[in-house]
């Protein structure tokens, strides 16, 4: 039996919770076909202001949101540039974005006739 896979890499970033990874996973599933991703709610502490916390002193957190997306090695360079210009991740204090290998991940193909999920702004109009 041959397990359908390879090598592959997860781009993981950590973005504000403002909306932009829902946009962000829509984006790179019509872009890509992408449908190895997920976001998780996570709390965050900005460098900057962290930096800027008086000695002995834990800044405090915010909500943010933890994008992880595996994308096939030969992809990934292109992907990890569209994340970058798409999340707004060029400008300063906008999140961070890094890259790792993964030594092996399976694809994720969706049945043809399963419908895509509504964009929840959209249900509450």
């Amino acid at each position: 039996m041959v397990v359908p896979g390879g090598a592959a890499k997860l781009i993981s970033c950590v973005l504000p919770d403002n909306g932009m990874d829902r946009h962000l996973l829509q984006l790179l599933r019509d872009t890509y076909g992408i449908t190895r991703m997920d976001s998780v709610s996570c709390r965050s502490v900005p460098v900057l202001q962290a930096a800027k916390a008086h000695r002995n002193e834990v800044p405090e957190a915010s909500l943010s949101r933890m994008v992880s997306v595996v994308v096939d090695v030969a992809e990934s360079e292109a992907v990890f540039d569209f994340i970058c210009t798409h999340a707004g991740l060029t400008e300063p204090g906008s999140g961070t974005v890094y890259m790792v290998a993964l030594t092996f991940a399976s694809p994720l193909v969706m049945p043809v006739d399963v419908p895509q999920e509504l964009d929840a702004r959209r249900e509450n109009i």
